[in-house]
C-alpha cells in the first residue's frame, strides 16, 4: 500500500472515531476536522472535529475567507517565511519574530492571544491600570468558543511603556477611533520604519487621518506597510484580565500604505503569514476602503441603533419588527453611500456592496444573541463613544457625494447629541 494511501486511511478513521466519540458528527464539522487531520495531531484533529461550524462560514464566499489547511508541505513554507521575517540575535540564533499588542482589551487581547498561542512569536501585550495588575499576577484568560487561551503570568509579556519595549516587526493596535491622534506617539518607540508592519484592527474610516497623523509625528516614511483591520467577532472583555469570545472571529485586512519597494503581493503575503500558524480565519481585502464600508454595513445599524435606544442589545434589535426595519433601512443607505464613495475613489463595481452582503450581515446578526456591541458598553459604562469616525465621517462622505441619508442622519444626529448631552 502507498503510503500517502495509508496516511489517508489513518486519517479518515481517526476523524470518524473522534466525531462518533465526541457526539459531534454533523457534516460540518466532519468536513473541519478532515480539513486539519493530515499530519496534525490527535488533539488538533478533536479540537476541530468538536468545534460548531464556524458562524460566519456560510456568509462569506471564497472572495473574503482563506481558511488555512495545515500540512507538511505547507509546514515547511511557513518556516521559511518565519527565518525571512524574524531576527538573529547577537550569537547567530534565530529569534521569532516579535509582535507588540497596542490595546490588549477584548479585541486586541483575544487576536493576541491567538497569536501567542501559536508558539511562533514573542508577543508583547501592551496593558494599563487593572488589566496589567491582574494580568502579570494571575495570567492572562480567554473563554472561547474557538477553545479557550490561558497565558500563566510567567510567560505573559506584558508592557505600560512601549519606550521600554523597543522596536518589534509587527504592531497590532487595537484601541478606540476616539483616540486615533494619540496612536502615532504612543507606537512610535516600537517601530523601525525599514521592517516594522502596523495593522490597525479598529472602526470607522479612519485611515486617511491616520495616515496623516502618522506624517506629521514621524515622518513620510513611518513604516515598512500599515494595513487597516476589520474583526468580524463578538468578543467582550468580562472583568481585567479576562476576554469572553462568544462568537465568529473572522479577520479582513487591506493595506492602507506601505514603502514603495514593497509589492502589493509582498504585502498580501506578509498578512497571510503573519495569521497562517494560529486558529484564526483571515479574509484580505483587495481594497481596503471595500472592507472598511463593508463593516460599516453592520457597524451602523447595530452599534448605532444599540446606542440609541439607550443601550439594547443585538438581539432585541433584529426581533423587534420595528427596529429591524431601521437597520435594513440604514444598510441600504449604507450600501449607497459606499458604492458611491468606491467609484469616486475609481474603484470597480466588483467591490461594490450589494443586497448579498446585507443579507449576510442580517443572518449574522440574527444568530449573534443577546451581544452587547462595543459601542453600546462604551455608552452604558460612560466612556467616550466612536463618534467621529464610525458615525459622522460616513455621513459627511454620503453628504459630500450627494447621497441622500435620511435614516441613517438622523441616527447620527441622535448618537452626537447624547454624546454632547452626558
Amino acid at each position: 500500500m502507498q503510503t500517502k494511501e495509508r496516511a489517508l486511511i489513518i486519517s479518515t478513521l481517526r476523524v470518524v472515531l473522534v466525531c462518533l466519540a465526541t457526539g459531534h458528527c454533523s457534516p460540518i464539522n466532519m468536513a473541519n476536522a478532515f480539513r486539519f487531520t493530515a499530519n496534525t495531531s490527535l488533539s488538533t484533529t478533536v479540537r476541530h472535529a468538536i468545534l460548531p461550524e464556524r458562524a460566519y462560514g456560510k456568509y462569506f464566499d471564497d472572495r473574503f475567507v482563506q481558511k488555512r489547511i495545515r500540512s507538511i508541505s505547507s509546514s515547511t513554507s511557513l518556516q521559511s517565511s518565519f527565518l525571512k521575517n524574524g531576527n538573529i540575535d547577537d550569537s547567530g540564533e534565530h529569534k521569532r519574530p516579535s509582535i507588540a499588542i497596542v490595546g490588549s482589551g477584548a479585541v486586541g487581547g483575544y487576536y493576541g492571544a491567538r497569536l501567542w498561542e501559536s508558539g511562533k512569536y514573542d508577543v508583547k501585550f501592551q496593558m494599563r491600570g487593572e488589566n496589567y495588575e491582574v494580568s502579570t499576577r494571575d495570567g492572562f484568560r480567554v473563554d472561547s468558543i474557538d477553545g479557550d487561551i490561558f497565558i500563566p503570568p510567567t510567560q505573559l509579556n506584558a508592557f505600560t511603556n512601549p519606550e521600554d519595549v523597543g522596536p518589534v516587526d509587527w504592531v497590532i493596535v487595537s484601541i478606540k477611533s476616539s483616540s486615533l491622534g494619540d496612536i502615532p506617539s504612543l507606537i512610535n518607540p516600537l517601530i523601525d520604519s525599514k521592517r516594522t508592519r502596523i495593522l490597525a484592527i479598529m472602526n470607522g474610516l479612519i485611515e486617511e487621518d491616520l495616515i496623516r497623523l502618522f506624517k506629521d509625528c514621524v515622518g513620510q516614511e513611518f513604516c515598512a506597510a500599515l494595513y487597516g483591520g476589520m474583526a468580524l467577532v463578538c468578543s467582550n472583555r468580562k472583568a481585567p484580565g479576562h476576554i469572553e469570545h462568544s462568537f465568529a472571529g473572522l479577520l479582513s485586512g487591506g493595506i492602507a500604505t506601505s514603502r514603495e519597494n514593497l509589492t502589493d503581493h509582498d504585502n498580501q503575503q506578509a498578512f497571510r503569514d503573519l495569521w497562517e500558524p494560529t486558529s484564526i480565519d483571515i479574509a484580505y481585502e483587495q481594497s481596503l476602503l471595500g472592507g472598511r464600508w463593508r463593516k460599516c454595513l453592520w457597524n451602523l445599524p447595530f452599534n448605532g441603533i444599540s446606542v440609541a435606544m439607550n443601550g439594547i442589545t443585538v438581539d432585541k434589535i433584529v426581533n423587534d419588527p420595528g427596529l429591524r426595519r431601521l437597520a435594513h433601512n440604514i444598510m441600504d443607505e449604507t450600501v449607497a453611500a459606499a458604492n458611491a464613495d468606491l467609484a469616486a475613489h475609481g474603484l470597480g463595481t466588483e467591490f461594490y456592496l450589494n443586497d448579498e452582503d446585507k443579507k449576510k450581515m442580517m443572518d449574522l446578526s440574527d444568530n449573534m444573541g443577546a451581544y452587547r456591541t462595543s459601542t453600546m458598553i462604551d455608552f452604558v459604562e460612560g466612556r467616550p463613544l466612536e463618534v467621529h469616525y464610525l458615525f459622522t465621517k460616513p455621513v459627511e462622505r454620503a453628504r459630500s457625494l450627494g447621497v441622500h441619508v435620511p435614516y441613517l442622519e438622523t441616527l447620527v444626529t441622535q448618537i452626537e447629541a447624547l454624546e454632547r448631552l452626558r
